[in-house]
């Protein structure tokens, strides 16, 4: 059994963390669904003649779930994980090939373990041929799950300030509810969620999903915080939200939602709302190519499948890490 510290290690080999989202839980109150109208009819989208999208999106792989057990008898758990993130650009109109269109691929890698366990070393690393496998040892405050998404989430809105920085695109669309970092730094993000875990209007109101057509958009709506996220600003959170009929498909799996930072002002949010509408279809996936389709958008899954790519072999790098932590 290898040991690192006063901790040995064994693998649980058949069993892999699934670090699901769940956590990353979207605001729970509804605060007025009249901010832009009291007309509440489908809005038909805004078109547009030239326009630069970016998309932010991350993905996460645990290689390895391990047991450490500390010379006192106390038995904890860990996790080494992947994350990789990036931004995908594309000018729509015109020819976006792959080498021009990625913008700020990262891959970093983790040791997750639980608070107050100390291996007395913040990174691990593990050679493979000229490669160099570097895992940062972080402890968690609960839950790995949790923990690795919300370390992703910040990967992501880093990646996502870099390129509105660098590249200044007419839109941000990061894939998932917005974190609130997006608040804090007052940075005009379009958080998009394919997921209804939940309907942000009133059962008198819902109607309005089965009347609209693709292109069209319902009137924006506040929601209020994000109690379970931790952090400066978590706990007052407002957004502005909206949903986009995307594609033909009948109900709930023909539309999506979208929100913004309420700091932006309604004015703003309705610009960016009417051009989603008229936007967001265009980039709908199709069930013969997608699982996940119509939300899951075909530019974030081509991100994602390079992400994964670049993060590696999932049967390689277990290999190398059970192998090389006995001569840690």
């Amino acid at each position: 059994m290898p040991r690192l510290g006063r901790y040995r290690f064994s693998f649980d080999t058949w069993k892999i963390l699934e670090a699901d989202d769940l956590y990353l839980e979207e605001s729970e109150e509804i605060g007025s669904l009249e901010v832009e109208t009291r007309d509440w009819r489908p809005i038909d989208g805004t078109p547009a003649d030239s326009i630069r999208i970016a998309f932010v999106d991350g993905v996460r792989r645990t290689e390895n779930l391990v047991y450490l057990e500390g010379d006192d008898g106390t038995v904890s758990k860990g996790a080494f994980v992947s994350i990789g993130v990036g931004a995908l650009l594309l000018s729509l109109g015109r020819p976006n090939p792959a080498e021009d269109a990625y913008r700020n691929l990262k891959v970093r890698r983790f040791l997750f373990v639980e608070k107050g366990t100390d291996l007395g070393r913040r990174s691990l690393s593990f050679r493979f041929g000229d490669v160099s496998l570097d895992f940062f040892v972080e402890e968690t405050d609960g839950e790995i799950s949790p923990h690795v998404n919300e370390v992703m989430a910040k990967l992501e809105a880093g990646v996502a300030e870099e390129v509105f920085k660098e590249e200044k695109p007419d839109l941000m669309i990061t894939d998932g509810t917005l974190h609130y970092t997006a608040k804090i730094k007052n940075l005009p993000f379009v958080g998009y969620v394919k997921k209804h875990r939940k309907i942000y209007m009133y059962p008198e109101n819902t109607c309005i999903l089965r009347e609209m057509r693709v292109g069209q958009r319902t009137p924006l709506i506040l929601i209020h915080s994000q109690p379970t996220m931790e952090g400066e600003g978590a706990k007052t959170f407002d957004k502005l939200t909206w949903y986009v009929k995307i594609s033909e498909s009948e109900g709930l799996s023909g539309i999506a939602r979208l929100e913004v930072p309420a700091g932006i002002g309604v004015k703003r949010a309705v610009e960016i709302a009417n051009l989603t509408a008229w936007l967001i279809p265009k980039f709908a996936s199709a069930e013969f190519s997608d699982r996940r389709a119509p939300q899951n958008l075909v530019p974030v899954k081509y991100l994602e499948n390079t992400l994964r790519h670049r993060i590696g072999s999932q049967t390689l790098i277990r290999k190398i890490i059970m192998d090389q932590m006995f001569k840690l």
